[in-house]
């Protein structure tokens, strides 16, 4: 064996310990998941039995889960269009050079690194009608006439779990698109300038196609981290009222965890799987722009 063999050989002994932790870690579960997913599983002790695809065929046949699918897409298309748009004019903002710039740059992370479960309790009590502080400011400004239960009807609770959740994302996208915007050169605005060109054609034809691959990127971390939320939903509203709320992550939580079904809450975490694979390979392979120059 030559030496360039042996050292490339060694290369691989030194990753082998992360691949063995990265396999128990991620990928264990994920094949559990999808074994379970042909099973009719349920806890206490009884004995599972395989089903085949009647789980899958349960599900795409239930209302119930193209509610919570229909919920979900809602969900996550509309923290989609915050979460970019606000991100994209914040990260602007924050690229000028003005006094107390580092100050806001620190002060913008406070909403990313706040406990979800102190967000989620703090935001459920500022919306209660009658002793919640939204609900005494809009109407002491005369915006409303009488007291509104943000998450009790199901009209309003799911446009303010958007609301409150994209703030709460909003540091993330903005430093993901701040940091690509430091790295487009002063020159180029310089001789636009030059050139005549206003703040508005700056924008539109330097600064947003110079960032269109990062603002892509966080486009799609959004997209998956939203449709796989679950945390701030179930300390909110837990899918309530009814199901307005009841997106797939917090059904299949209640199909595992509430009537016992594992083997339904493992077919639709399949489903979920396999929607974002297809989605990411469309996302990257096809419908990614092609990068500025």
């Amino acid at each position: 064996m030559t030496l360039s063999r042996k050292k490339e050989l060694m290369q691989y002994l030194y990753l082998l310990p992360v691949a063995i932790v990265l396999l128990i870690i991620f990928a264990y579960p994920y094949v559990r998941t999808f074994l379970y997913s042909f099973y009719d599983i349920s806890f206490g002790g009884a004995e599972s039995s395989f089903v085949g695809f009647k789980n899958f065929i349960y599900l795409l046949t239930s209302s119930f889960f193209w509610e919570a699918l229909l919920n979900s897409l809602y969900w996550t298309v509309g923290n989609l269009i915050i979460q970019l748009i606000i991100p994209l004019f914040l990260a602007i903002l924050l690229n000028t050079r003005i006094r107390g710039i580092h100050l806001a740059r620190s002060l913008i992370m406070l909403p990313w690194i706040a406990p979800t479960v102190a967000v989620a309790v703090c935001m459920r009590w500022m919306l209660l009608p009658k002793i919640g502080i939204v609900n005494e400011i809009l109407f002491s400004l005369g915006l409303m006439h009488k007291q509104i239960h943000f998450f009790g009807t199901s009209l309003t609770a799911m446009p303010a779990l958007i609301l409150l959740n994209s703030w709460k994302f909003l540091p993330f996208g903005t430093l993901m698109i701040l940091a690509a915007l430091q790295t487009i050169p002063e020159s180029v605005f310089e001789a636009a300038e030059v050139d005549g060109v206003t703040g508005i054609q700056k924008f539109r034809f330097i600064t947003f196609p110079l960032l269109s691959s990062m603002i892509w990127f966080v486009g799609f971390l959004a997209f998956a981290w939203n449709f796989n939320t679950f945390d701030f939903i179930w300390l909110t509203t837990q899918g309530g009222p009814g199901t307005a709320t009841q997106t797939l992550p917090v059904l299949i939580y209640r199909t595992a965890f509430k009537t016992f079904r594992l083997g339904e809450a493992s077919a639709m975490s399949v489903f979920i799987a396999i929607f974002l694979i297809i989605l990411g390979i469309l996302y990257f392979k096809v419908l990614t722009p092609p990068e500025k120059s």
